[in-house]
């Protein structure tokens, strides 16, 4: 069998034995370099110069921001390849990692990086050559890219949330993700409650959120007395539409006597325990129950309140791996 990566003449024939007749004998010659590269010429040949890819699209790119993508000039000569000069006839183009002159052996490459940083909204093309002692030189690369206006956004994915009745001495979280939805980096300056009772963690002064990146806010409502309340989340940002407000509102309330008791069937492979996870919303966002891990297969909930509706998923834990949720399972509490 011919080994890998030979180049040469072979033949491929069956034998079928018994009718003694051979059929199927096909030639291959100028087997192709496994490895991709360019094919080195003979040591002692004269350099040569390739580059690779022989063309870049960079595509859309916020103005006064930087995109980087890599060329890599190869030598498939036999012969020590010299690199005298570059050159890049194309605006808001620039090269790092290019020290000239610079030597690339025969059959070995150097990664040069491409930038692109616009200046202006609008597409720059042109050509990125480099000068060099191969016969082949220069060797080109036809680069392109499209400047487009800065947009800062930052987007939440809900308005208002509504907590419902929480007990006194009790707590409820729910959870709000935040997208940035521009080109360029949003900044979270502040992010603040308008009223005692509600707080937010997660998302602080300080954080960066980049182009597509989210972020998780979760409010927590804590009442400390009876009664409706209700206020305003402020995010306040860099972004062009800050600040992004959402209304909160719930409803403190005495404890109850009442208590929700859940049961599953035990994991059919050996876990460490379960946790426990309670919403008010049928699909979550849910809230851990439980701060130590439940290692019996129930569980209490001991905090509900009066005619509200919990939902409650369960996971099993091996280690530090949880498990999906479980099927959700729902309390009606009585209202009296």
């Amino acid at each position: 069998m011919a080994e890998a990566g030979r180049t040469g003449l072979f033949a491929l024939c069956l034998l079928v034995l018994g009718t003694l007749s051979i059929s199927g004998c096909v030639g291959i010659s100028g087997a192709t370099n496994p490895s991709g590269q360019p094919q080195q010429n003979p040591p002692g040949t004269p350099a040569a110069i390739s580059v690779s890819p022989p063309s870049i699209n960079f595509g859309p790119v916020a103005v006064g921001g930087t995109v980087s993508q890599s060329i890599t000039v190869s030598n498939t000569g036999g012969s020590n390849l010299i690199v005298t000069q570059d050159s890049i006839a194309a605006p808001g183009f620039t090269m790092t990692g290019l020290s000239l002159p610079m030597t690339i052996g025969a059959g070995k490459q150097s990664t040069i990086n491409l930038l692109f940083s616009p200046t202006a909204a609008g597409t720059d093309s042109g050509t990125v050559s480099f000068m060099s002692n191969a016969a082949n030189s220069p060797a080109t690369v036809t680069v392109s890219g499209t400047g487009v206006s800065n947009t800062s956004l930052l987007n939440v994915n809900l308005s208002s949330l509504t907590f419902g009745n929480v007990a006194l001495g009790g707590s409820s979280v729910l959870g709000i993700t935040i997208t940035n939805a521009g080109n360029s980096n949003v900044s979270i300056s502040t992010v603040s409650s308008s009223v005692a009772g509600f707080t937010t963690q997660g998302v602080s002064a300080g954080m960066i959120l980049a182009p597509g990146q989210n972020a998780t806010l979760d409010v927590t409502f804590a009442p400390a007395a009876t009664g409706n309340l209700a206020g305003i989340i402020t995010i306040a940002s860099t972004a062009t539409n800050s600040p992004a407000i959402i209304s909160v509102s719930g409803s403190g309330v005495n404890a109850s006597s009442h208590s929700a008791t859940l049961s599953w069937t035990a994991s059919t492979t050996a876990v460490t325990g379960y946790n426990v996870y309670r919403s008010t919303v049928s699909g979550g966002p849910y809230a851990q129950l439980n701060s130590s891990i439940v290692l019996p297969t129930s569980y209490t909930d001991s905090s509900v309140q009066l005619s509200q509706v919990y939902y409650y998923v369960v996971t099993s834990v091996v280690g530090s791996v949880e498990s999906v949720d479980s099927n959700e399972a729902s309390a009606a509490i009585p209202t009296s």
